[in-house]
């Protein structure tokens, strides 16, 4: 009786809004009374818990945020890449000389010149390898079931999310190569996790440790003298033609050159066109133009690299030292490079070639599958002696 009361209550209450519409109305509520009651005698049709039902009506997913941070490469912009199938990479290194010829008697044998043997290095890159376990990813099981059912839905997705989390694996290692260019710049040493280091043997002079006589705060000292003398040793020593360098600051040292008195007094900091930027640099992610100063004969681009990376231990440390100057020049005589990966030679295959190398594993005894990401990157300051880094701040 109650549920018949019900439905007249319902008609009476939506009588006014169907207008000539009132029969088929009336007709329409009272047939889905008459299915409700036959399958959901107990009144209830749609079993959904009261904390369900009231997100349908209340709650919209309107987005979803990935943190996805990407990853910089202003420092591996100023090392030129190369691909080689080689476990082992080495370079041939000959020092060279602006010597002029002397004149001497006519007839005379002459100055009889000689010249060095060159000297060949040889570099084992470091070994990076990566790797996730694809089916402990969320949508694995429900994969497998729709699939079992003859359903795709989930299998697109799944797809897509594994090559973010692929990417981000040689993000990694992407982060770690911009490291090594990082501590080639500052001290001319890779320090590697595996315990063999690699040491380029960078002269003294090339890294000045703090002085008083270089302290950008202090106001008697000239940031423009300090930069020419960093200058000089990169066009003697590292016998780097041309007269437009970069220098990349960190923040505390460039802050301090800005507020330097001789600077601010003879307002020589420049804006530069970044169309005048050689590409690699112009193209790069991470870099900051801040200007050109005039160091003596020299014109000097100030850049700061405002980047940071995550240690082991989650710390979030900058790749640039914030009281250093790093000076290179426009384009100096840097490598990239990227070695063999051990792989292989399975039924007639062709290894793979490329800076990354992507394998794909089963583990039926272990219910296991794993993909992988191997890379074997160094970079290697060909010509050593164009690096010169001096410490501006105590």
């Amino acid at each position: 009786m109650k549920k018949i009361l019900g439905l007249i209550l319902t008609i009476l209450v939506i009588a006014p809004f169907a207008g000539s519409y009132t029969l088929e109305a009336t007709i329409g509520v009272i047939g889905l009374g008459a299915i409700a009651y036959q399958f959901a005698p107990s009144g209830v049709l749609f079993n959904i818990p009261v904390v369900d039902a009231r997100g349908l009506f209340t709650r919209s997913l309107v987005s979803v945020y990935r943190e996805k941070v990407s990853v910089t490469s202003f420092l591996r912009s100023f090392f030129e890449p190369i691909e080689v199938m080689t476990k082992e990479v080495s370079i041939a290194v000959r020092r060279g000389t602006e010597k002029v010829a002397v004149d001497v008697v006519t007839y005379s044998d002459g100055n009889r010149n000689s010249f060095d043997k060159s000297s060949e290095k040889i570099f084992v890159p470091p070994f990076y390898h990566e790797y996730l376990t694809a089916n402990d990813h969320r949508l694995y099981d429900q994969v497998i079931t729709a699939l079992s059912q003859g359903n795709t839905t989930y299998f697109a997705e799944m797809t897509a999310e594994l090559a973010e989390d692929l990417m981000d694996l040689q993000n990694k290692i992407e982060r770690a190569v911009e490291l090594q260019c990082s501590q080639v710049l500052q001290t001319g040493v890779l320090t590697l996790n595996s315990r063999t280091d690699i040491n380029f043997n960078r002269k003294t002079a090339s890294i000045v440790a703090y002085n008083a006589a270089n302290d950008f705060d202090i106001a008697t000292v000239d940031p423009r003298i300090v930069l020419e003398n960093g200058c000089n040793f990169i066009r003697q020593q590292g016998k780097s033609q041309g007269g437009t360098l970069n220098a990349i600051m960190g923040g505390e040292a460039l802050n301090s050159l800005i507020n330097n008195t001789l600077i601010k007094e003879s307002s020589d900091l420049r804006n530069v066109d970044l169309g005048t930027i050689r590409e690699p640099q112009r193209n790069a992610v991470g870099g900051t133009l801040h200007g050109q100063l005039s160091c003596g004969s020299y014109k000097v681009n100030l850049w700061t690299y405002p980047e940071f990376f995550d240690t082991a231990g989650g710390t979030s440390t900058p790749y640039i030292d914030p009281k250093k100057v790093i000076l290179i020049p426009e384009n100096p005589k840097f490598k990239l490079v990227s070695a063999a990966v051990p792989q292989l030679i399975e039924n007639g295959s062709v290894p793979q070639v490329g800076a990354y190398l992507v394998q794909e594993f089963m583990d039926r005894k272990r219910t296991a599958h794993e993909v992988h990401i191997k890379s074997a990157q160094v970079v290697i300051p060909v010509a050593v002696d164009q690096i010169y880094t001096v410490t501006v701040l105590n």
